[in-house]
């Protein structure tokens, strides 16, 4: 074989094919390589140079692999089944066709997430842009150094889920915090979140850049501390849970808003001990009313336990829908809770962002209620079956 290559013909294969020397067919192949991405090669010429690369490749040793990796890591024209071929091999080979290929699909690279090592994971997130699709699947992954790299890297595309999956998972890891809080653009409904988890500067920054008035993180705060609260306990035997209520109730703690967001979020275990210290009635009442199927024992169990009437329509909403649902051991909501939960907390929102997580569609509910008592205005709207209540009470 022409050892300039200026021309390749299918005697070549045959020839590097007969040639029993490995040292002489890895070298012919690495210097085929060289060409097919530098050379204007004929469509004809591109198919001899890759059934030669294909011919030696399964035999070649990993620094000539290596080698070819990083030789064909730009070629805009390289074949994307050797492109995928390589991309899956090891990590010394994989690395320069990870980051750097352009001719590996996003279907292609969340195979390579999913099949290979979490170090070939790793790679994937150094490459300069990344579609929703890749991201998604890297953020799944759940490794620190993964999700470090794909929210610091702002041509990285990423979705309101993937966003709440890192807040999720991570939402305690300052680097990776500080890494999200500094992507231009952030979903509004992330910006909000990012203040319940962030302080200090990193806090101004968020408030600064995205414009959320003082106030408003303040109330996001005080709701986001509920929410801890309540996920903190999670679990705990219920004898924990009503002492827990009890000290709560003793410091003026057990308000309007904690009760709401333990039987919005189905944490129903807290819910019931609660709502037995605040009406002054045993665990068995409770259950008793919560269950009536008439709507009536809801609407009686709310006016005992004194809480303020702004919230009325939503909780005799959401408690008439839990009638039926258990408490679970560890704290968690029942199966199929939160998809009956959710649409009536949004039918409460005036306006309702479908990138909100649960907590933010239940605070979001929570502040507008809030508003509107500041505000003197009604409890908003409550279902068909919370307004006949209502009329048939006289309340």
């Amino acid at each position: 074989m022409d050892n300039t290559l200026a021309r390749l013909s299918q005697r070549d294969v045959e020839l590097l094919a007969a040639d029993p020397n490995p040292t002489n067919r890895q070298d012919a192949m690495l210097r085929v390589a060289e060409l097919y991405s530098a050379e204007p090669l004929s469509q004809a010429e591109r198919q001899i140079a890759l059934s030669i690369v294909q011919t030696v490749l399964p035999e070649a040793e990993l620094e000539i692999r290596r080698r070819l990796s990083e030789t064909l890591k730009s070629t805009p024209h390289l074949d994307r089944d050797l492109a995928r071929q390589l991309a899956e091999d090891v990590l010394d080979v994989a690395t320069p066709i990870l980051v750097h290929s352009v001719v590996l699909t996003d279907e292609d690279l969340v195979q390579v997430i999913q099949r290979c090592s979490i170090d070939h994971a790793r790679v994937v997130a150094m490459r300069p842009t990344l579609n929703v699709a890749v991201t998604d699947a890297l953020i799944r992954t759940d490794d620190e150094i993964v999700v470090v790299r794909v929210a610091a890297n702002n041509n990285a595309r990423i979705s309101a889920g993937g966003f709440h999956h890192i807040l999720d998972r991570f939402g305690d890891h300052a680097r990776i915090a500080e890494a999200v809080s500094n992507r231009p653009a952030l979903p509004l409904a992330i910006v909000e979140r990012m203040a319940t988890l962030v302080t200090g500067r990193t806090l101004e920054r968020l408030i600064g850049r995205y414009a959320v008035p003082a106030h408003r993180v303040a109330m996001i705060l005080h709701h986001s501390r509920e929410h801890f609260l309540l996920q903190s306990i999670a679990g705990e035997p219920a004898e924990e849970l009503r002492a827990f209520a009890q000290r709560l109730e003793d410091n003026r703690l057990l308000g309007p808003t904690l009760v709401m967001r333990a039987i919005a979020i189905g944490q129903f275990g807290f819910l019931l001990q609660a709502l037995s210290i605040k009406a002054n009635v045993p665990i068995s009442n409770v259950r008793k009313l919560m269950a009536d199927e008439g709507g009536r024992g809801q609407a009686e169990l709310f006016e005992h336990c004194g809480l303020d009437p702004v919230y009325r329509p939503l909780f005799v909403d959401l408690a008439y829908a839990a009638r039926n649902f258990p408490a679970t051991r560890d704290g968690k909501a029942p199966p199929g809770w939160l998809e009956l939960a959710t649409p009536i907390l949004r039918k409460r929102l005036q306006n309702s962002d479908a990138d909100w997580s649960l907590e933010q569609i239940v605070t979001e509910a929570l502040i507008e209620i809030e508003e509107e008592r500041a505000a003197g205005s009604p409890g908003g709207p409550s279902s068909l079956r919370g307004s006949m209540w209502a009329d048939k009470t006289g309340r």
